[in-house]
């Protein structure tokens, strides 16, 4: 059965991150990451903890999306941005992609701040978009209740039974890839060089919403190889 961590980005209540951490007990996910949290180590944090204060004091605190991305295969943005460019997938759906995953493989859930959400650099992160369907009067949730809705679904997904595929790419060994394919991009024209950066968060998006295997990811590695090298001349 594949792991699922539960990221919380930015959180600005402290009540929230408590109770989360007890969606993270209740749920069977293996942690808790918290991403520039600020002061949250408050009575009232421990307080909605009931039960899973161990999660708190083994919380991983770092400084920004990415390293907490790193060893994971799959990375679940939930966002209720509306507008271009944001296709997102009912929860129900978006899990079910975790539990194809194999036994050694891991899994994020990640949710932004209370009052703004993810960035879009954040989003491009990740390997998909995740809504949670809601009545339009009231369409947002509680943080600590869109964590508890996510893993929930997660849960049962997992415990449904495995339908494991072939190992994917992690976050990390995309990354690298991605180095690689911006200097090739970069290399041949494809890119250019003002706002590389803005224009390159397509291809980032794209990269890490696919499930490339080892031997298709060498494929493409080798691909942005050559197509430096053949800018250079080689």
């Amino acid at each position: 059965m594949a792991r699922v961590r539960i990221v919380l980005v930015r959180p600005e209540s402290p009540a929230n991150v408590g109770a989360s951490a007890r969606v993270v007990r209740n749920t069977g996910a293996v942690g808790l990451d918290l991403i520039a949290p600020g002061d949250w180590r408050t009575v009232e944090c421990w307080r909605t903890a009931w039960g899973a204060q161990d999660v708190l004091e083994s919380a991983r605190v770092l400084p920004d999306l990415g390293p907490a991305l790193e060893g994971t295969v799959r990375a679940v943005a939930l966002s209720g941005r509306r507008g271009a460019g944001s296709d997102s997938a009912d929860i129900r759906d978006a899990v079910e992609e975790i539990a194809s995953l194999a036994q050694d493989e891991t899994a994020a859930l990640v949710f932004g701040p209370e009052t703004s959400g993810l960035t879009n650099d954040e989003l491009a992160l990740c390997s998909c978009r995740a809504r949670i369907p809601a009545h339009p009067a009231q369409p947002s949730f509680n943080l600590s209740h869109a964590v508890a809705i996510a893993a929930y679904e997660a849960h049962r997904a997992l415990h449904r039974g495995s339908r494991e595929g072939p190992r994917r790419a992690t976050h990390e060994e995309k990354e690298r890839l991605l180095e690689l394919l911006r200097d090739g991009l970069l290399a041949i024209g494809a890119l250019p060089r003002v706002n590389t950066d803005g224009r390159f968060r397509d291809w980032r998006t794209l990269v890490h919403r696919t499930d490339i295997t080892p031997r298709e990811l060498t494929l493409l590695e080798h691909m942005a190889r050559r197509m430096a090298g053949a800018a250079d001349g080689g």
